[in-house]
């Protein structure tokens, strides 16, 4: 098929995307499917048949629901090819059923608290480590962030004197931004923290959460330091029919005891705040 000039196509295709707004983190899954396109013999129109079969052909460490997403970028790219190569098949959706997600773990409070006071156990109370994860543990459970989204905050984002008191969470998922606000007492904990922060190394690095002086808290080591938390708190690691405990559980958690109507009246006001703020810009130019 490589008369088709699938890879011209495909270079254009990435291009459209971008231009879009999107990412495209899909690039390489878009070249390994040309790349099987071009290796089939024969010179016909392509069939959904050729996406499946390449979908599937996926490592077995892919499992189903990757090879959902492998078709699923099969068939985007089908759909623009088609206004080119008419005759082009385009797999029809959910042609592969999806497997069903285990429920998420959902932890107690008691539980949150042991993860806490288990930094204490594990490291010396009021070291750098220790207060980063007792720091962090708490603002996810409160706040509902993703782990990616706390570890990538600065100080400079936390804006903890404002009405309400909130934070700024930049480049999140699909390239947005947004403002997160937090209880009084969250605001409070992430003062002390950054007070005992100070005290312990000194200055003012960008990152907010530390692994050590002028190091920033990667989620590798993240993870790993949480398996070490969620077992000396004596969580469960595998509870029958769900995922066992772990960072985006928190978010969870914080999804399952937040209050929406205190919710709605805080995203309120710092939407009025944001308001103002936009107003003021305009009549100072």
């Amino acid at each position: 098929m490589k008369h088709l000039h699938l890879q011209i196509h495909a270079d254009r295709y990435a291009e459209l995307r971008k231009a879009l707004g999107f990412k495209f983190r899909e690039r390489n899954s878009v070249q390994q499917f040309v790349q099987f396109l071009e290796s089939q013999d024969g010179s016909g129109p392509i069939r959904a048949a050729m996406a499946l079969e390449w979908a599937v052909s996926a490592s077995p460490r892919c499992g189903r629901f990757g090879q959902v997403g492998r078709l699923t970028v099969a068939r985007h790219f089908l759909i623009y090819l088609k206004a080119f190569l008419p005759d082009t098949e385009i797999p029809a959706p959910g042609l592969l059923a999806e497997e069903r997600r285990p429920r998420p773990y959902l932890y107690s409070g008691e539980e949150i608290v042991g993860m806490q006071q288990a930094t204490r156990a594990l490291w010396e109370p009021g070291c750098l480590k220790q207060i980063t994860f007792e720091t962090l543990i708490g603002l996810l459970a409160s706040t509902g962030l993703r782990i990616g989204e706390a570890l990538r905050l600065a100080v400079d984002d936390l804006h903890l004197d404002f009405d309400p008191p909130h934070l700024e969470i930049r480049d999140t998922k699909f390239g947005k931004s947004r403002f997160v606000p937090v209880h009084p007492s969250t605001a409070q904990n992430l003062r002390l923290y950054l007070g005992k922060r100070y005290n312990l190394i000194g200055d003012k690095p960008e990152a907010l959460f530390l692994l050590r002086p002028k190091k920033p808290l990667q989620y590798s080591p993240a993870r790993i330091y949480f398996r070490q938390i969620a077992n000396a708190a004596g969580v469960r690691k595998n509870p029958p029919g769900r995922r066992g405990p772990a960072w985006h559980s928190l978010r969870h958690y914080a999804a399952s005891r937040t209050m929406p109507r205190n919710q709605t009246q805080d995203a309120r006001r710092l939407a009025q705040h944001e308001v103002g703020r936009a107003h003021s810009r305009q009549d100072a130019a």
